[in-house]
C-alpha cells in the first residue's frame, strides 16, 4: 500500500509556478522544479503526472489566485463599472509587488513562450485572458447604459483595447517603466475610453 502523500499541495504549486513564471516552461526542468518544490521525483509524478499537467495545474492555481486578489474585488464588485476597470488597472499595475511587475504577467508569458511550440498549454492562458476581456465587456456595457461610454461605441472593440493596453503595460513593466509612468499611460488610455463626468 503506498504512503499517502504528505505535503501541501497549495505550497508546492506555488513554488512551481515561482519557477515557470520567472523562467519559462521550455527551461524550467524537472530537476529544477523538484528542486524548488522540495519534492522527490516519486512524488511529483504520483500527484501531478508530468511536467505538462503540473504547468496546467500551476496556471489554473495562478487564476483563481489572480481572480480573488484582483479581477473580484475590482471588476466584479466594484458598483461604479469605470472605477472599476480603473482600479483593476491601478492595482495590477500600481500596487502590486515591483518584484512581480518585473516578472509580467504568467499567462500573456504563456502565450507568448508556448503558442507555437505547446500550442495547448498556450490555449489555456488564452481562455483565462479572454475570461478578463469578458469581464471588460460587462462593464463597459454597464458604463455605457449609465452614460459614461459613448452609445455608439463597440463595448468588444473597446474590451480588446483595455486587453492590449494591459498586455503592453505589462511587458513594459518587465521593461522597468516607473509607476508614475504606468499612472499616465494608465489614465491617457481609460480617459480615452469613459465620458469625463
Amino acid at each position: 500500500m503506498p504512503r499517502p502523500i504528505q505535503f501541501d499541495r497549495n505550497d508546492v504549486l506555488n513554488k512551481a509556478l515561482g519557477l515557470f513564471w520567472s523562467d519559462g516552461y521550455a527551461a524550467s526542468s524537472i530537476s529544477r522544479l523538484l528542486n524548488v518544490m522540495n519534492l522527490n521525483r516519486g512524488s511529483l509524478y504520483a500527484s501531478f503526472t508530468d511536467k505538462r499537467t503540473l504547468f496546467k495545474e500551476a496556471l489554473d492555481f495562478y487564476f483563481k489566485s489572480i481572480f480573488s486578489a484582483l479581477l473580484k474585488p475590482n471588476l466584479i464588485e466594484i458598483d461604479d463599472p469605470a472605477e472599476s476597470i480603473r482600479e483593476f488597472f491601478y492595482h495590477a499595475l500600481i500596487h502590486e509587488n515591483p518584484k512581480i511587475l518585473s516578472k509580467g504577467c504568467f499567462l500573456f508569458n504563456t502565450v507568448s513562450e508556448l503558442s507555437n511550440t505547446e500550442p495547448d498549454l498556450a490555449n489555456d492562458a488564452n481562455n483565462y485572458l479572454f475570461e478578463i476581456r469578458e469581464l471588460f465587456t460587462l462593464r463597459l456595457e454597464e458604463a455605457k447604459s449609465l452614460g459614461l461610454v459613448d452609445n455608439s461605441s463597440n463595448s468588444e472593440a473597446q474590451a480588446n483595447y483595455l486587453m492590449g493596453v494591459l498586455a503592453g503595460l505589462r511587458l513594459q513593466c518587465k521593461m522597468g517603466l516607473g509607476k508614475e509612468e504606468l499612472k499616465k499611460t494608465i489614465d491617457r488610455a481609460l480617459d480615452s475610453v469613459f465620458i469625463a463626468v
